[in-house]
Parts: structure tokens; C-alpha cells; sequence
């Protein structure tokens, strides 16, 4: 039996803002506004959205359109942590389902992953494909990013600059080590989950992609930044085969820190998805 602590009115009500008990361990959900399709955001590595001010501002701006809900992974926030030491995007998309439905939201789901949260919000749409209205990609990890990434990179060196291996050292840790996240994912086990998606068929997929003049790495010479880039810029183009109704836009601007770099933006490409759901345009 589930257990509410907070406020909670479910499907039939406007708000709904507490800790829902799914099997022994609460998590955070946060929800505003009502209208079809329920907009749930999974967000980067790390953030706990329901706490965030500038999730927080977006989501305000969503509920005058339809319900939108901020959900804190578990170990973030306020939400308990989990059991398992190791943890993959399919750990984190069965609490999502389990908390929607414990607060009683109806489905299906439009789904927002920025970063890591896109990750997981791929494995959501292939493990609960009914549940699935669609997904919003906000500057998505893909499943093939570190090993596209390392694969730019040159050849260790002796004399290679800095910035180089300290990229190579951070990336080979993410794929290889997943004590070295904050949240101890297992990145390699949750990239072949993602795999698994192969399409959503016609349902919504819009692409929020950052700005082609991002440099992921500080410090990077420009020729080794602009390939890193230009890989992360074909795999974003490469998540629009998700779907015969998929969108891609581009920020002009901003950086990987979509959600708080341009708000607006991330709005726009939220909206622009609930009115595909609602086959609206």
C-alpha cells in the first residue's frame, strides 16, 4: 500500500506536492496545472527538479497549458535513497512509473530528460511503450556519447595538452566506474537499455539540442572541441529516427545548462511536443 506525506490530489485534482511511498522508500513529486498529456521532467545528473528554481520557473509556465510534474530521482531531493549501490536508467524509470502512479497521474507521459534524465526518459519509452505519449530530449546523453567521444579524441600522448586527458580520464571513469557519478549510475548497462528503443512510431519526439558553438570541455584546443561537438551534434540528429513525428531545434546560444541558460527555449520545445500529442499541429 502506497502512502502520501505531503499534499496530493491525484488525476482529478490541480496540485499535487509530497513524497509517495513506492515499496518502502519515498520520492518527491511535484505537480502542477491539468490537461492531457501529463508533462513529467526527469532531469540532468545530480538535480533534484522539484527543488530547482529554474525547473521550477519552466514548470510554472507549462501547468497553463496541461499538467506538468517535476519528479526528484532517488537520493536527490527529497526522495529516499535506493537499496541497490549500482544503479541503472531502467532503476530509475520503474520509480518514475511507480511514483505517477502511486499519486494517482494519469497516463501516458510526456516525458522531459535533460542530460543523464534523457537516458533514462529513452529507457522509460522502451520499457512502458503504452505509458509513453512521447519525449522531449533536452540536450540528451546518448546511448553511443562516450564511446563517439572518446573515439574523437587523439591517441594518448606524452606531451598531449592537459585538457586531453583529463577529458579522457573523466570519460573512461563514467563508462567504466560508476562509483565516480554522484548518482552511481552504471552508464554502459543503462546505454544498452536505451538501445533497445527503436522507435516510438508516430508519437512525438522533439529534440532541444544545445548551440553548435558549445565546447563540452574547457581548456580544449578548438580543432579537438569543434569534432567533439560535431559528433554530439550528428548523434543529437540521430535521435530524430525515434519517430515518423520527430522535431529537431537547435539553440542559438546556450550551452549543455539548457533548462537554465534558456528556459524559454526548453518551454517552447515542451509546448511544441503537447501540441503534437494533442495532434494539434
Amino acid at each position: 500500500m502506497t502512502t502520501t506525506i505531503g499534499t496530493a490530489e491525484g488525476s482529478d485534482g490541480y496540485s499535487v506536492d509530497g513524497r509517495f511511498d513506492i515499496g518502502g522508500r519515498s520520492i518527491q513529486l511535484t505537480c502542477r496545472g491539468a490537461g492531457a498529456p501529463a508533462v513529467v521532467v526527469d532531469a540532468g545528473m545530480g538535480t533534484a527538479p522539484a527543488e530547482d528554481p529554474g525547473w521550477q520557473g519552466i514548470a510554472a509556465k507549462v501547468a497553463e497549458h496541461t499538467r506538468v510534474c517535476l519528479y526528484d530521482r532517488a537520493g536527490l531531493g527529497a526522495s529516499g535513497a535506493a537499496p541497490e549501490l549500482i544503479r541503472t536508467s531502467a532503476d530509475a524509470a520503474a520509480d518514475l512509473r511507480n511514483v505517477l502512479h502511486a499519486a494517482g497521474i494519469a497516463g501516458p507521459y510526456l516525458i522531459v530528460g535533460h542530460s543523464i534524465g534523457g537516458l533514462h526518459a529513452q529507457v522509460f519509452a522502451s520499457l512502458y511503450p503504452e505509458e509513453t505519449a512521447g519525449l522531449v530530449l533536452v540536450s540528451s546523453t546518448h546511448p553511443d556519447q562516450i564511446d563517439s567521444w572518446l573515439s574523437v579524441l587523439p591517441a594518448p600522448a606524452p606531451d598531449e595538452e592537459k585538457a586531453v586527458t583529463e577529458a579522457r580520464t573523466f570519460l573512461t571513469s563514467m563508462a567504466n566506474d560508476p562509483t565516480k557519478n554522484e548518482e552511481r549510475l552504471d552508464f554502459k548497462a543503462s546505454a544498452a537499455q536505451a538501445r533497445k528503443l527503436r522507435s516510438l512510431g508516430s508519437k512525438p519526439v522533439v529534440i532541444a539540442t544545445h548551440s553548435t558553438s558549445y565546447r563540452m570541455v574547457p581548456g580544449l584546443s578548438e580543432p579537438i572541441a569543434v569534432k567533439l561537438e560535431a559528433a554530439t551534434q550528428r548523434m543529437q540528429r540521430g535521435l530524430l529516427s525515434l519517430s515518423s513525428r520527430a522535431r529537431q531545434n537547435i539553440s542559438k546560444t546556450a550551452g549543455h545548462g539548457l533548462p537554465h541558460e534558456d528556459p524559454s527555449f526548453v518551454i517552447d520545445n515542451i509546448l511544441e511536443a503537447v501540441g503534437m500529442a494533442r495532434n494539434e499541429r
